[in-house]
């Protein structure tokens, strides 16, 4: 199966277009899938009310036990992309993930943008993270998501060497400065479509980024999934790890983020 390989404006509009990608995409989707390997992930081309909750930053203590209370009161599954500093520091909260049936995935050592680093000494930290929390967790991890959602062409070549799957996200819910539990919920809401990838994040890793007149997230995240999932559900909607999404349904994949307000 061909993946699909779009604008990035095609995925971020308001009404993408769920189940027809292929009508947007370049050929058609007949690009060969050698060309696109490389290149990341951002949703699913699937008509099917199905979409996949990703949470990025942790394992954080004080904050993803409550992320994963709400999804055992749903019976929800989501996919997280961890970092290997504080999942060594915290291996019961990974290990928790993993036997909860949820989907463990790498967002590498720490916060740092890979623009920052060379090539091999990218994929090098990358290959070292993955190494970490497959050792804490005991089980392998597949799927790989940069921070920021920045990666270089060469970096992405590595990644895919490495026989990890580069997954950035189709919408996210900005909660990584605080605002309250609704307006966060409804950020994250208006991102949701048949075959979405929605960014959420269990903790912020990176603090000393935070800018002028911001503050530093204090919501109850477990709150705002609470709101996501009974609101989506509402709407008939069923959620999947990742990498369950992408086995079932063609991928749709675009080139790196370019992100004024990084996340």
């Amino acid at each position: 199966m061909l993946d699909l390989v779009v604008r990035r404006r095609d995925i971020e509009r308001e009404d993408p277009p769920a189940g027809a990608f292929r009508e947007v995409a370049y050929a058609r989707g007949l690009v060969p899938a050698f060309l696109t390997r490389s290149l990341g992930t951002f949703c699913v081309d699937t008509p099917d009310r199905v979409y996949s909750l990703t949470y990025d930053d942790g394992p954080d203590p004080r904050t993803t036990p409550g992320v994963l209370d709400a999804l055992a009161r749903h019976g929800a599954t989501a996919t997280f992309f961890v970092l290997s500093e504080p999942a060594r520091r915290h291996p019961e909260i990974v290990r928790r993930i993993v036997a909860e049936g949820h989907e463990l995935a790498l967002h590498g050592k720490d916060h740092t943008s890979l623009l920052t680093m060379d090539d091999d000494v990218a994929v090098a930290t990358i290959r070292e993270a993955r190494d970490v929390v497959e050792e804490v967790a005991g089980t392998a991890v597949r799927l790989y998501r940069p921070p920021y959602g920045e990666h270089t062409w060469g970096q992405a070549r590595g990644v895919r060497r490495l026989g990890l799957e580069l997954t950035i996200w189709s919408g996210d819910a900005f909660d990584w400065v605080h605002d309250d539990e609704e307006a966060v919920a409804a950020r994250a809401l208006s991102s949701v479509f048949p075959g979405a990838i929605l960014l959420l994040h269990d903790t912020r890793a990176d603090p000393e980024t935070l800018g002028p007149g911001e503050r530093l997230p204090e919501f109850d995240r477990a709150d705002v999934l609470d709101r996501i999932l009974t609101a989506t559900r509402a709407q008939g909607y069923a959620e999947a790890t990742t990498g369950a999404l992408t086995t079932r349904y063609r991928r749709v994949r675009s080139l790196a983020r370019e992100r004024m307000a990084r996340r």
